[in-house]
């Protein structure tokens, strides 16, 4: 793997000048994703992981520690980070990046709100802190073939994201070169999570573990805490575990390219399932409108997509209503019958329609590398589904960029409307204009000094 020092050379980023990458693109991503994360998480207010939280982990520091966004309540920073990283990940309705094949918000904004409410940062404090988690992510899972690593079970927004949201802590931590090197030798041990947990509560907890760690690790470190400090490129250490094929090399470049929407920008979800079933949905959304068609017209559904686009989908006979989420045969199924996509759609008894079912065993997802439909080339995946109809007829419409993207992004007006819904659903006639007004401008406050107007901390709607 070569001896290069990565851990050295993710905290010297971390801590040093990043003027240079503070775009403002870069900024505007980082008022939009908080708004996204906090929305989803209020969502997911009353899901089955919240409650289980809520009874184990209710927030026993009194007035001083982090707020617990869907109770109100505040903990200790490790644990106010952890519940509320879970949340914002429970409905898989939080941001993505295809440079890491995993998500990146739910890990990195719940540490820093956490560790904000703490040391009292200026906004822009925690929206530096941010560009620095984003781009430690991508230079961590460059520093791998991140394909791989995902592929043998790995599941990257926690594995990559505690390292990420180690480096963006020390930064609004003001940590020294030292103790965050030490910080990340603590991350890359506790770095940790499998695929094999996906459409269970575990999952959405990954991204609450790593947001946890990453808190502990940066705290632990600053108080004294050692580590090995070469521990990501060390023989026995981090990238070794992770991949064996490591390029280590890669990570400084990566730190030293400039802020672009490919490798940097995010995807924001329009549906509240896996995002490598946004492509399809998106088709066959646009195939029923084109053809009106009815569930009754329907002999099968074929859906081609790119390589290993199929590795995150690994319930296609899904038994429980969480496993839904990563079924493409359900979700499609489920759309064509009309049923929404969003955060009211997953509870109990959902497989419980036979025509649904019925339609699930006809639709059939395959991986090529060559799309059946349209161009040749793709960027980061595509999808192409063919409707035979029982007249023989055959319907056919390729994605490649779904809504939300950052191909296809969202206007402001439509991120608005998405963190409104979010509040909506999980705190019926909450304030959500007057909790949107206050997180969009956190970014350019002089100073946070956390939220006053989350929906918990209202009388009358804890």
């Amino acid at each position: 793997m070569g001896n290069e020092a990565v851990t050295a050379v993710l905290a010297d980023y971390a801590l040093g000048d990043i003027s240079r990458h503070v775009t403002g693109e870069a900024l505007r991503q980082a008022r939009d994703t908080l708004l996204d994360t906090v929305g989803v998480a209020l969502a997911a207010r009353n899901a089955a992981l919240v409650a289980v939280l809520a009874k184990t982990h209710a927030g026993s520091a009194g007035a001083a520690g982090s707020t617990i966004w869907t109770s109100g309540r505040r903990a200790d920073p490790e644990i106010a980070a952890m519940v509320n990283g879970a949340t914002a990940h429970a409905l898989d309705y939080d941001d993505t990046n295809e440079s890491i094949r995993g998500h990146l918000a739910s890990t990195i904004w719940p540490v820093l709100l956490a560790l904000g409410e703490e040391v009292r940062p200026s906004g822009r404090a925690l929206a530096e802190a941010y560009v620095v988690g984003v781009r430690a992510a991508v230079a961590v899972a460059d520093g791998m073939a991140i394909d791989d690593h995902y592929a043998r079970g790995w599941h990257s927004t926690s594995t990559v994201g505690v390292v990420a949201a180690t480096c963006a802590a020390a930064r609004l931590l003001g940590m020294s070169a030292a103790q965050t090197r030490h910080a990340l030798g603590l991350a890359g041990s506790m770095a940790s999570g499998s695929r094999q947990n996906f459409g269970t509560m575990t999952k959405p907890f990954h991204a609450g573990l790593a947001a946890r760690n990453a808190v502990l690790a940066a705290t632990l470190a600053r108080a004294g805490f050692e580590a090995n400090p070469s521990m990501l490129e060390g023989p026995l250490g981090y990238y070794a575990l992770m991949d064996g094929r490591a390029r280590l090399a890669q990570v400084a470049r990566s730190l030293d390219e400039a802020w672009t929407p490919a490798r940097h920008g995010v995807s924001l979800k329009n549906y509240a399932v896996c995002y490598n079933l946004h492509r399809m949905c998106d088709a066959m959304a646009a195939l029923k409108a084109r053809a009106g068609l009815r569930p009754g017209d329907v002999e099968r559904i074929d859906v081609a997509i790119e390589p290993q686009g199929k590795a995150p989908l690994i319930h296609s006979r899904p038994g429980a209503a969480l496993e839904c989420k990563f079924s493409a045969e359900y979700v499609l199924a489920a759309q064509f019958h009309g049923r929404g996509l969003g955060p009211a759609d997953f509870g109990d008894g959902i497989l419980e329609h036979e025509a649904l079912r019925s339609l699930m065993r006809r639709i059939e997802v395959c991986e090529q590398k060559m799309p059946p439909a349209g161009a040749p080339e793709w960027l980061e995946g595509y999808a192409v589904v063919t409707v035979t109809l029982r007249s023989g007829a055959r319907l056919t419409e390729r994605v490649d960029n779904p809504k939300g993207h950052w191909g296809a992004p969202f206007s402001r007006e439509e991120i608005a409307r998405k963190f409104r819904n979010c509040v909506a659903f999980g705190f019926p006639g909450a304030d959500a204009a007057g909790l949107e007004e206050e997180i969009l401008a956190v970014t350019g406050a002089d100073r946070f000094e956390g939220f006053s107007k989350l929906p918990a901390q209202v009388p009358g709607r804890g």
